[in-house]
């Protein structure tokens, strides 16, 4: 009996440690990754493209009446030092505004894929909350590898992404299940140590 207390102090110990691991997280400038994405205002955001701004997607008369949708995905770097030697990769969905304009805030959903450690990728899921703050949701880990899928079948996010994509879309229109697969980012690595996550059609019509 005193054996059985004495593992299942050693378990508890164990799980605790891992917890405090969790908690202590810390990229950059930022510690809380495990609670919510750093603020808009944080001076380690960078645009990953070079003109600034997000890129568009046209889902043609996926709207009332036919109409069209635009959708915005921006990509972005959260940089792990100053000179930017160090980044994490960060991709925002929104939904319809002016792409001059756009900025964090105004974002819905996040991921965000953190430099490997021994060949494994962490990503990291967000959800904007009425707050106006990026809550953390879901975690996972892929493999540091070109073309690698970063959303798995049975991720939490593939779920509220395509619940997302229907609230932008007409009541009778669904949504297909290659326009989820298409929209949802693959991890892009070259020269052997330069990364980002983006959808792997780079984008449609304007």
């Amino acid at each position: 009996m005193k054996k059985l207390i004495l593992i299942v102090l050693i378990a508890s110990f164990i799980v605790s440690i891992g917890i405090m691991a969790l908690a202590e997280v810390k990229f950059g400038d930022w510690n809380k990754w495990d609670e919510q994405l750093p603020a808009a205002e944080n001076e380690s955001w960078y645009w990953a493209v070079s003109d600034n701004e997000p890129r568009v997607w046209n889902l043609k008369g996926f709207g009332d009446e036919g109409t069209d949708i635009v959708l915005l995905f921006s990509d972005l770097y959260f940089y792990g030092d100053k000179k930017g030697k160090t980044k994490a990769s960060v991709i925002f969905y929104s939904s319809d505004m002016d792409v001059k304009k756009w900025d964090i805030p105004n974002a819905a959903l996040a991921l965000v894929v953190f430099p490997p450690i021994k060949k494994i990728m962490t990503i990291r899921a967000y959800k904007m909350e009425d707050d106006k703050v990026f809550k953390f949701f879901e975690q996972w880990e892929i493999l540091s590898k070109d073309q690698e899928i970063v959303v798995s079948q049975n991720a939490k996010f593939r779920k509220i992404f395509k619940e997302w994509l229907k609230k932008q879309m007409s009541p009778e229109r669904t949504v297909p299940e290659d326009m989820v697969e298409a929209m949802l980012p693959e991890l892009v690595i070259w020269e052997k140590k330069f990364f980002r996550i983006t959808d792997s059609m780079k984008f449609n019509e304007k």
